[in-house]
């Protein structure tokens, strides 16, 4: 008997062992395949890295040179427009103006590191020089060591005098040269002589230093021209490199990559390879373990099977029972005394088994026994017995609800008895309590909800109220509630309407009834009012306690309110039209100016009907091209042309005439109607745009609700693609708002969009968010100055002095400054003087139709 169980263990062991041995070479297999391709992975997304880096670098270090060329550019012509520069240059040479009082001189290299200042005559010849910061006598194409006075002169020429700049080799050095006509520029008082203008030359010689410093100012490290760096230096690091046009062929720059490629791989392929080792390792050691387990699982599988007979006797009293899923199993006599209680007895409710071994079972659901005992005595009665949510008490005196199974049965010594499972349910009964309640309660504030309100307000309609006592049914909104949520979180906007509910409470009668419609919306219905009078009185109250400052998580917050009543029997006596009643006066309320309280007036609902016809004039307005567009141009103040035109929406309603964009953008707002006009704008703009110069950008309108809509990227994408217009002819204005009420939306859509040269400019700037932070976060391009600072140039010197320093932030953060609103030549004056990039307004160019557009004002010089 021995040999043969031996035997048969040894037969199912070798089995097992190879199935064991079999999974463990498998899944080494699959490891080592993923690891490798996990190291084949990391080396491309380590040479993916590098490239994006050197790329980066590559578009940073362009824009570098070209901000240097447009610096260098601007101060050309601060100097080289100047009257008393053309006295003193043009007209004749005057070294102690130019020299001595260092108007032209030392200062040029020691503020702006220009390395040479030159003075041209019209036939190329050096009339004055500045070479390093010293008065010298040298002829700029001798200090070069090429000749280039023939083609700045040219270059000059064909630019109308106005500044132009190269990027050369001179001197084994890459060198910046400016060169523009020295010109009278503002001053009407200096006379122009005959003849063609002297020329103004700036060198910047952009030496290693140079290049060094420049390149770190953009966090790229080590720029140089090729072959700048000693072999030794250069070979201890990965070398990025860009090809750079300059006047006579192209030139190598180099820089030290980032190469954040190298870092990866460097801590990562260590560790990938421990993590291999290891895990092969663990699994050995697993695979031993499990083979150890399974020799003894199969002797233990050889018992068990000898063991079956055993476990038949025990299975006998448990099948009866098995049918039904239980927490906790007991037995009882013929009389209903309990015999044996499970183990789960006492986990389940806490009492003692030994305690209740002996009583009825009768007594443990005291109040929900009089069926039970019924059918327990009698013994004619067949089948099982089932009792739901009986209640019994814990031990510790808690109130609890089970779900009790009985059935008669044949006990182990031949009498008669009984069976049965007890199962818990306090959870699910409480559950259910706790749906009952949150059907008609708000869950967050505890206030009834719409569904308690409509009974409870049927059931005082039911009571007949009379024009002496009537019911008063209040539609409560808060105002300014929504920044609250963006500013501070929805966890602060919880806590809020939980003061709100409980101010209300406050003011209200314990008769009266305060619940919440959802969002802001709160609903009061007051019974057995005594007049209008007491209405207006709670109203006051209402509005005065809401106004009172709000202390949300450490914030002060401050809303307002909006009110509208409907009365019955005045207005109506069942609870759908008061209900709608007080939703239209409440609507009434607020676009009256909200935090008031109207009351209900029939002729109200003409104003819904109204816009509801508004709405379908809309869409028909849409299907019928009532939408036209109309361009006011943009001037650039430093060119002295028109640069771009906005473009602006006009309804040609068929029985208002035109309509202005505020008299129906908000309703397009509301109703969604917004997103299918601006598709319509955007097309039309930019097919009109081709009509024009090529040198144009049209910039475009973007409402706050549209920006934060998905799919706007797609939609501008699509506009583009249908007219044939270049991405970077298009800019979409946007409100300062824009940024915080979705940042996130908001700067993916930007991102997007960016990234296939739309252009984005802050419309409005300086009167909505005040935070700046939003500049530096969001990839603005340039920002347009509210008119109503420009308007009030002319009245205060503080609004000049905003002006200027607005300028100048939008310089600080490279964005280019449009002002809005230029009606006089005055403020266009005192705009240049400010260095303000564009100009508009009336003075320029008033919105007009496409053909009517003047793009060459009589302004323009």
């Amino acid at each position: 008997m021995n040999r043969h169980r031996f035997n048969k263990v040894n037969a199912f062991s070798g089995e097992t062992s190879g199935i064991v041995k079999k999974t463990y070479l498998i899944t080494v297999a699959l490891l080592s395949c993923l690891f490798l391709a996990a190291i084949i992975s990391l080396f491309f997304i380590a040479d993916n890295l590098n490239n994006k880096a050197d790329a980066r670098s590559s578009m940073l270090l362009q824009k570098a040179l070209t901000n240097r060329q447009e610096k260098i550019r601007s101060n050309l012509m601060d100097n080289a427009e100047w009257g008393e520069a053309y006295n003193h240059l043009h007209k004749q040479i005057n070294l102690k103006w130019a020299w001595d009082s260092q108007n032209l001189g030392e200062s040029l290299y020691t503020n702006y590191h220009y390395e040479g200042a030159f003075v041209l005559s019209p036939t190329g010849q050096t009339r004055y020089s500045v070479i390093e910061g010293k008065l010298a006598h040298l002829h700029i194409d001798s200090w070069l060591g090429r000749d280039v006075s023939a083609d700045i002169i040219r270059d000059v020429a064909r630019n109308n005098g106005k500044a132009v700049s190269r990027l050369m080799m001179a001197n084994g050095h890459l060198t910046l040269l400016a060169a523009a006509w020295i010109t009278p520029g503002d001053d009407e008082e200096i006379m122009p002589a005959e003849g063609e203008n002297s020329l103004l030359v700036f060198v910047d010689v952009l030496t290693p230093p140079k290049l060094i410093q420049m390149g770190n100012e953009y966090g790229i490290q080590d720029v140089h021209t090729f072959g700048e760096m000693q072999p030794a230096t250069a070979s201890d690091y990965r070398k990025a490199q860009l090809v750079l046009p300059i006047d006579r062929g192209n030139i190598l720059v180099e820089w030290r990559s980032d190469d954040p490629g190298r870092a990866l791989m460097s801590r990562e392929v260590p560790l990938i390879t421990l993590i291999l080792i290891s895990t092969i390792a663990f699994i050995w050691a697993m695979r031993r373990s499990a083979l150890t387990k399974a020799l003894r699982n199969d002797e233990n599988v050889f018992l068990l099977q000898q063991s079956r007979q055993a476990l038949a006797a025990s299975e006998r009293r448990f099948r009866d029972v098995i049918e039904a899923t239980t927490d906790w199993i007991w037995e009882a006599d013929s009389q209903g005394r309990l015999t044996w209680l499970s183990d789960r007895f006492s986990a389940m409710t806490g009492h003692h088994t030994d305690r209740w071994i002996g009583q009825s079972m009768l007594d443990f659901i005291p109040m929900d026994n009089t069926l039970f005992g019924q059918w327990l005595f009698n013994h004619s009665a067949t089948g099982n017995f089932s009792i739901k949510k009986a209640r019994y008490y814990s031990a510790q005196g808690h109130e609890r609800f089970c779900n009790l199974e009985a059935k008669r049965a044949i006990m182990d010594n031949g009498s008669m008895g009984f069976r049965g499972t007890v199962t818990d349910v306090t959870l699910e009964v409480e559950a259910q309590d706790r749906v009952e309640y949150l059907s008609r309660h708000d869950e967050l504030t505890g206030l009834p909800n719409r569904i308690r309100m409509k009974e409870f307000l049927e059931g005082k309609l039911q009571a007949l109220p009379d024009q002496n006592h009537p019911l008063a049914m209040i539609s409560l909104d808060l105002d300014k509630f929504k920044p609250v949520n963006d500013l501070f979180g929805h966890t602060a906007g919880d806590e809020l309407l939980n003061e709100v509910a409980r101010r209300l409470r406050d003011c209200t009668r314990k008769i009266d009834l305060v619940a919440r419609q959802g969002g802001d919306e709160f609903i009061l219905i007051l019974p057995d009012i005594f007049g209008r009078s007491d209405i207006e009185t709670l109203c006051q109250r209402i509005a005065s306690e809401m106004s009172r400052p709000f202390s949300i998580n450490g914030n002060e917050v401050h809303i307002s309110v909006s009110m509208g009543i409907s009365l019955a029997p005045q207005d109506a006596m069942n609870a759908s039209d008061l209900i709608r009643y007080s939703d239209i006066a409440l609507y009434k309320a607020k676009n009256s100016g909200r935090n008031n309280w109207v009351f209900y007036e029939p002729n109200m609902g003409e104003y819904l009907i109204q816009r509801r016809e508004m709405e379908k004039e809309f869409r028909e307005a849409l299907s019928e091209g009532q939408f036209k567009l109309v361009y006011q141009p943009r001037y650039d103040i430093k060119t002295s042309r028109i640069a771009a035109i906005e473009a602006l929406v006009r309804w040609q309603h068929p029985r208002h005439g035109l309509l202005l964009p505020d008299q129906f953008i908000p309703l397009a707002e509301e109703t969604g109607l917004i997103i299918a006009m601006s598709d319509i704008v955007l097309e039309k703009a930019c097919r009109d745009l081709l009509l024009l110069s090529p040198d144009l950008s049209v910039s475009v309108n973007i409402s706050a609700v549209e920006f934060n809509t998905v799919g706007l990227a797609k939609r501008v994408k699509t506009a583009l693609q249908k007219s044939g217009l270049e991405p970077s002819r298009l800019e979409l204005e946007i409100t300062e708002n824009v940024t915080i009420s979705n940042p996130e939306v908001t700067l993916e859509t930007m991102t997007q969009l960016k990234a296939i040269g739309v252009r984005f400019v802050i419309d409005d700037f300086g009167t909505g968010y005040s935070a700046l932070s939003y500049l530096k976060r969001f990839p603005f391009d340039g920002i347009k100055l509210d008119k109503s600072f420009v308007f009030a140039m002319e009245e205060s010197d503080n609004a000049k002095i905003i002006v200027e320093n607005i300028i100048g932030l939008g310089k600080a953060y490279s964005l280019a400054v449009t002002a809005e609103g230029v009606e006089t030549a005055e403020q266009l004056k005192r705009l240049r003087e400010y260095h303000c990039d564009e100009a508009q307004g009336y003075f320029i160019g008033r919105p007009v139709a496409l053909e009517k557009l003047n793009l060459h004002p009589d302004f323009v010089e």
